[in-house]
């Protein structure tokens, strides 16, 4: 839930923009991807009507605001923070808290007419376009595995050995890596399998996981992807509990 009387920024978002913008590299696209969709924006409205006890009284109406680009094309607007805001509009503006998921439903609501949202228009200028959509949806590092989901884990039967060592090179660099399990997952009613990895942390997951993927990335064919999941979830601790890990973190003990 979005907590409204908390103030909106996003310095790790405006961080990742600036550092992708100077360094177009997998791991930072991977970062990027993860901020970008779980990031809350402030969106410029009109309202007309009026609100009382924080619920919109009948009748009322809002609309969102749009920019156009050169070629009179409407996108939204999404900022990260007031001082963002305050570069497009000096004016006491009416805003919403919204999410990445609320603004890619508007946007595939209309497409014909809406052809995406911009990211700090004023700033670092990021357009995200139903094309961009597909394409962080099929980079996105972490699928969820629901809970009443089928899944079926086994050992590959051609073990991606150059993937494993990349990954255990990745692992002794970052020390919050305590231990990671590989599997062959298949889910009920996808066609085809893919490699997954319970990784055993510290710290935070949002930081950790798109550097993974991003090591993993240079190993993968065409259509190929993985997916990581965290020691500490349900699903993590039953899948690895007579299993044995192919990275496990050194403990040197002082005698």
């Amino acid at each position: 839930m979005i907590d409204v009387n908390k103030p909106v920024t996003n310095p790790q978002l405006v961080d990742i923009m600036n550092k992708f913008s100077n360094e177009r590299s997998a791991e930072n696209e991977f970062i990027l991807i993860e901020r970008i969709t779980n990031a809350h924006f402030l969106t410029p409205i009109i309202m007309k009507g009026e609100i009382e006890n924080g619920v919109l009284k009948a009748g009322s109406t809002i609309s969102f605001k749009m920019i156009t680009n050169n070629s009179d094309e409407s996108f939204f607007i999404a900022f990260t923070d007031w001082e963002e805001l305050a570069k497009w509009s000096k004016e006491k503006e009416e805003t919403l808290i919204s999410t990445y998921d609320d603004l890619k439903g508007m946007v595939l609501k209309d497409t014909v007419n809406i052809k995406g949202f911009v990211i700090n228009p004023y700033g670092q200028n990021i357009m995200i376009t139903p094309e961009i959509m597909q394409y962080f949806s099929k980079k996105k590092s972490e699928i969820v595995i629901e809970k009443d989901t089928k899944v079926l884990l086994g050992q590959p039967s051609n073990y991606p050995y150059e993937m494993a060592n990349a990954l255990t090179k990745f692992f002794k660099k970052h020390k919050e890596v305590e231990s990671a399990y590989l599997f062959l997952s298949h889910k009920e009613g996808d066609d085809k399998s893919n490699l997954l990895f319970v990784i055993g942390f510290v710290g935070e997951k949002a930081t950790l996981f798109p550097q993974i993927a991003a090591v993993a990335q240079g190993y993968l064919g065409k259509d190929e992807y993985i997916e990581l999941i965290s020691l500490d979830s349900a699903f993590g601790k039953d899948a690895t509990k007579d299993s044995t890990p192919f990275y496990k973190k050194k403990v040197w003990k002082l005698f």
